[in-house]
């Protein structure tokens, strides 16, 4: 082909990269704990393996496909991730706590102080809630995955994309834009070198070209 003569793409071109067809067992995904596994261990480095894989697993579909940067700090990402999808959840199992201890206080069962106001003031519910809280959101997908509920299915390249058989991994890189398609939503964790990095470009520009910017979400790392 000579330099600057224009690619045709037929419609059986664009259905290869979109689809997974002919190789649904690539159509991969991972529950949202096991990446938050040891405060984000996953995200140390870009290197996978065979047990990095072995993590994801064969799904229909994709809850949400992560966009990110390696260079990012880990403990950054595993606290952006932790924050997005643990926020509310931590919110809403610590409101009942509150509750009782706020109850138990007004009963007398657990010690208050005077402030200036002459009230008394209940010291548990301050001291503990926002502890709980943070334990919570850090932790919380952990604590549900003890008992059996992992989460949201996760599309991340490291996991979802064979590392170490090199036919497997060209293979997911050219299912990309199917990765894209399958994913409900898209998570972008931005940074400074977001839009810099070639590859975090090219999954954007692909995802918008086929979905609406209301499906995707942009969180601060």
């Amino acid at each position: 082909m000579e330099a600057g003569t224009p690619i045709s793409w037929t419609s059986s071109d664009v259905t290869e990269l979109v689809t997974f067809a002919g190789c649904i067992e690539l159509r991969r995904a991972v529950p949202l704990a096991r990446i938050l596994r040891s405060r984000g261990r996953v995200f140390a480095d870009s290197s996978g393996s065979a047990a990095t894989y072995l993590l994801s697993e064969p799904v229909s579909r994709i809850d949400v496909f992560i966009s990110h940067n390696w260079a990012v700090s880990r403990m950054l990402k595993f606290l952006a991730l932790s924050y997005h999808f643990s926020f509310g959840l931590a919110s809403l199992l610590v409101l009942p706590f509150a509750l009782l201890l706020g109850a138990a206080t007004a009963l007398g069962l657990l010690p208050d102080v005077d402030n200036s106001s002459g009230y008394p003031v209940g010291i548990s519910c301050r001291m503990l809630c926002p502890l709980c809280f943070l334990v919570l959101m850090l932790f919380g997908r952990n604590i549900l995955a003890w008992f059996g509920y992992e989460g949201p299915s996760v599309f991340l390249d490291k996991v979802c994309i064979h590392q170490e058989n090199a036919a497997m991994k060209q293979q997911g890189i050219e299912k990309l834009g199917a990765f894209l398609v399958a994913s409900d939503s898209m998570l972008v964790l931005y940074s400074d070198i977001y839009l810099v990095k070639l590859w975090t470009v090219y999954e954007l520009a692909s995802f918008l070209s086929q979905r609406d910017i209301s499906e995707m979400t942009v969180v601060p790392v």
